[in-house]
């Protein structure tokens, strides 16, 4: 089976992927209900900015029985528990430098204009991203197409040459939809490993992996118990030349 084409753009989204936070609050509010009025009606129009933090808060509030300032506590506290996957942003770095400047990297994410102005005050590593698509900007929302088509058009990019990573099964598809390569965000070693397949060049990762295990390329079993024996190594040996691997 041929390889699939290297993609030379990824797109991120911010929370649940490069961020994490916490439904707990110091209200009376249930973290399910905080996840509730989160994927309302409501919230959708606050984060595609056609209402203001005030008219979002009231609204929940009159939607959900809630007391408006207990819903703004609530997102103050959830503001306050995001928190930055530091480990991840720095493979997505390795991922830029190892693509030696062929690799672009955005981000794409419904959130409204408040709320990302906190995530951007976090101290996370910003610099990797050449342009950061909000909802609240572009007056329009994950998982409507009209989003994912606004983001190709911007950056001039053909569906099969993006990959995009995001935690919902939903803006995942709608991005497949349109021939771009979605990864579901749900386990990080899988998701690393997709990554690597998309955006590296095979051959030479596979040469770095035999250059940097010279001498220690055991086999192993599906438990991660090495194997002693010669023939892989007589293999490797056969296929690249080299003595030193």
């Amino acid at each position: 089976m041929p390889l699939p084409p290297r993609c030379r753009i990824l797109i991120l989204d911010l929370g649940d992927v490069l961020f994490s936070w916490s439904p707990v609050t110091t209200t009376s509010i249930s973290p399910k209900m905080v996840k509730r009025f989160l994927s309302s009606s409501v919230w959708r129009e606050y984060e595609c900015g056609r209402l203001s933090e005030d008219e979002c808060y009231r609204l929940v509030g009159e939607k959900f029985s809630l007391n408006p300032g207990e819903v703004r506590q609530a997102i103050l506290d959830a503001r306050a528990s995001l928190q930055p996957d530091n480990s991840f942003i720095h493979f997505v770095r390795e991922l830029q430098a190892e693509a030696q400047g062929a690799l672009r990297i955005f981000a794409m994410s419904n959130i409204s204009a408040p709320d990302y102005v906190v995530t951007r005050g976090k101290p996370a590593d910003w610099s990797i991203f050449e342009r950061v698509f909000t909802s609240a900007d572009a007056g329009m929302r994950k998982p409507d197409l009209c989003f994912f088509k606004f983001v190709l058009e911007e950056t001039k990019a053909e569906p099969s040459s993006v990959v995009f990573v995001d935690d919902s099964i939903e803006n995942v598809l709608a991005a497949r939809s349109l021939g771009i390569n979605g990864i579901v965000f749900d386990d990080v070693k899988r998701v690393r490993q997709a990554l690597r397949f998309f955006v590296s060049e095979p051959v030479s990762r596979g040469q770095t992996f035999l250059e940097e295990r010279a001498g220690r390329l055991e086999s192993e079993n599906n438990l991660g118990e090495s194997v002693s024996e010669n023939f892989a190594q007589l293999l490797i040996l056969e296929a690249t030349g080299n003595r030193c691997a």
